[in-house]
């Protein structure tokens, strides 16, 4: 009988090299392997527990023998799925990721990542402009941090601007109070750090796609928005939905609320080292 080969699975996606990162160190040790990461991302993932590898190629998990993953399956997060065909030991998988040394920037400020790897995830820019505005009057920092080879998004004067690599990202994460942005790498980068998250989804759902560790600040239009008359999947991308339909007041009470969860955690931290 022919031996079954481990299924090899790549990505340059930093939000699936995320997931990857989690599936890999989740594996039992008997069975476990160093975790090759794309070079762009590797440095987020090293001096963690487990071994680090840069491949240009991309980053990658593997299937156990005989393990099949048919892709995000409605109800489940995408990690889960994954974890089930790598034989990953699930309640591992929310493991958090140790923050890089070095800081680019001091005090308490709000990043915004307004863009995503698809366009159709993505919040329009007036929209972003008032969230910016409303964060700036209520005497909150705020650091835009835009994609590579995106062109920045119109903000209102106080705003700063960053342009950061994926590394970078991380070491700005570090300090932030919270993180806007839609479905994309920086949301769950944000979660894997322990930095509250309001991701804006829509045209995906936080079900399968969100945060994996804390999607309490996120907003999830994606069921009320799903076509009607149609049977309901958590897996599935919209790309025709109007990501405008999503109000600038709901963003903002979000962000609030992530806010003040941050600054009752530095309370605590600060309490313990009396």
């Amino acid at each position: 009988m022919a031996v079954q080969k481990a299924l090899p699975k790549r990505t340059r996606r930093l939000g699936d090299s995320i997931h990857a990162w989690a599936v890999m160190q989740a594996i039992p040790a008997t069975m476990a392997l160093p975790f090759e990461a794309f070079v762009p991302f590797a440095p987020i993932f090293e001096n963690q527990e487990l071994p680090v590898i840069a491949n240009p190629k991309g980053s990658r998990w593997v299937a156990r023998p005989g393990g099949h993953w048919p892709g995000p399956e409605h109800g489940l997060h995408v990690r889960d799925s994954m974890a089930q065909a790598a034989g990953a030991e699930r309640d591992r998988l929310g493991a958090m990721l140790k923050p890089l040394p070095g800081l680019i920037r001091g005090g308490k400020y709000v990043v915004v990542c307004p863009n995503s790897a698809i366009g159709y995830k993505e919040w329009p820019e007036t929209s972003w402009s008032h969230v910016i505005e409303e964060s700036l009057g209520l005497g909150l920092d705020v650091v835009i941090a835009s994609g590579p080879a995106r062109e920045r998004i119109r903000a209102p004067h106080g705003a700063e601007f960053l342009d950061v690599s994926v590394v970078g990202l991380a070491r700005l994460l570090t300090r932030a109070s919270c993180l806007v942005a839609p479905d994309s790498g920086p949301v769950h980068l944000a979660d894997a750090l322990g930095v509250p998250a309001v991701g804006l989804y829509g045209a995906t759902s936080t079900v399968t796609y969100g945060p994996y560790r804390d999607k309490s600040f996120c907003i999830d239009m994606h069921e009320e928005l799903y076509p009607q008359g149609e049977r309901y999947s958590s897996a599935r991308h919209l790309p025709d939905v109007d990501m405008a339909m999503m109000g600038i007041d709901r963003v903002l009470e979000a962000m609030k609320r992530a806010v003040a969860s941050d600054q009752d955690r530095v309370r605590r931290d600060l309490c313990l080292g009396c």
